[in-house]
């Protein structure tokens, strides 16, 4: 049999075998796995696509809001107040001297709050104990020999230095 028609015989060959597939169910044996797939995407669709689309929707809806005089809080972390609208950009002032005003792009804030600028009361934080000395409290820093050795040596004073070196 020529090559030619080895291949037109193996080519009808799928095609039957497609076709008889098909004849015998094909697309009814697909479609469980088109639900699978479907249920798949609405899952996705639920869990991650529709929450970051409302939340998208807010955050527009929020920056779209802002007027003049609004306290800003940009996306690198800085605090702000709006004393100028153009087109998409805020001219924003920022520190108390009131001479720094730059331009921000309304993308750029996350939220539309002012800063919270009240101090705070430090607790009272845990003293260490005062006897906390490396030479002092052997028994409880639970000092080998060798380092006892090096705590005698440097107290002694003697022609020698600490590692046996004369000083001069």
């Amino acid at each position: 049999m020529p090559v030619r028609e080895r291949g037109l015989s193996m080519y009808s060959f799928l095609f039957d075998a497609a076709a008889g597939a098909e004849g015998a169910g094909g697309l009814t044996s697909m479609l469980p796995l088109l639900g699978i797939y479907a249920a798949f995407f609405v899952i996705l669709y639920f869990v991650l696509i529709r929450p970051q689309r409302k939340q998208q929707k807010e955050t527009a809806k929020m920056q779209n809001a802002i007027t003049n005089g609004d306290w800003v809080l940009l996306s690198n972390g800085m605090y702000g107040k709006v004393v100028n609208i153009i087109n998409d950009n805020l001219m924003v002032e920022f520190g108390t001297n009131r001479s720094i005003i730059i331009p921000v792009r309304r993308d750029q804030i996350l939220a539309a709050q002012e800063p919270d600028l009240t101090q705070k009361t430090v607790e009272e934080v845990e003293k260490a104990p005062e006897d906390a000395i490396v030479g002092n409290d052997l028994a409880e820093d639970q000092l080998d020999a060798y380092d006892q050795y090096i705590l005698e040596k440097g107290n002694k004073k003697n022609k020698n230095g600490l590692f046996g070196k004369s000083k001069n």
